[in-house]
């Protein structure tokens, strides 16, 4: 398979991940967050489609090592229906949805104003990715920091969309291994089905030096070198 490479905003040197579907088993047969009971991942797109409940901030604060307080979120929590979550089709899909139709749906102004209106005080844009993912796991990676910093998007912070529409760039890029990853994945024997975009920030995450799966990784190594000419 292919490795996974990933270009970077701030033009620095791009990212190269080996064997990216042994990274990525990795992962989800390891982290708390993939194979615990009632798990994050076991949690994406299985609550109530249009709605941010207190469930969805339980999930993050449980599984997903996030300390957002309940506060936070009562403006959005109280709602009975959020127009722009549900102006959002679950089926579409960050990576695999082609640019013709990533157009016509309007794609970018979507996801752009699920950001604003998800990221507040105390609503920070890690955490705030993180429940927009369990509402449309296919669509929304989780932005926290370490993802961030990978990508070269730590300036780009207070742009939140680029940050997003650049994974979709890398994603497309990498569209053939990060299918064969997935379809990997699912014919595992546990079974992890999983959606690109999901992929993609896990393996992303998984390559930080200071990830919390870092020790797990002994037998990985992290290293610079030019691009072969």
């Amino acid at each position: 398979m292919d490795p996974i490479v990933i270009e970077r905003l701030d033009r620095g040197p791009r990212l190269v991940i080996e064997e990216p579907a042994t990274l990525a088993l990795h992962f989800f047969s390891t982290d708390a967050s993939s194979v615990a009971a009632n798990s994050y991942d076991a949690q994406a797109g299985k609550g109530e489609p249009d709605r941010i409940t207190s469930d969805d901030i339980r999930a993050i604060n449980q599984t997903m090592r996030a300390r957002s307080p309940h506060s936070a979120w009562e403006a959005l929590t109280g709602a009975a229906h959020l127009p722009w979550l549900g102006a959002i089709d679950p089926a579409w899909d960050l990576i695999a949805t082609d640019d013709e139709t990533w157009q016509a749906v309007g794609g970018p102004v979507l996801l752009a104003a699920a950001i604003e209106a998800s990221v507040g005080p105390y609503r920070r844009l890690s955490v705030a990715t993180k429940v927009l993912h369990l509402k449309r796991p296919r669509l929304f990676p989780v932005l926290d920091s370490l993802v961030v910093d990978l990508i070269g998007g730590l300036g780009f912070v207070s742009r939140p969309s680029r940050l997003l529409i650049h994974l979709r760039e890398q994603g497309r890029a990498n569209l053939t291994s990060l299918t064969a990853i997935q379809r990997e994945l699912a014919d595992h024997p546990d079974r992890y089905e999983r959606s690109l975009v999901r992929i993609l920030d896990a393996l992303l995450w998984s390559s930080h030096p200071t990830a919390g799966i870092a020790p797990g990784l002994k037998d990985w190594e992290h290293r610079i070198r030019p691009v072969s000419t």
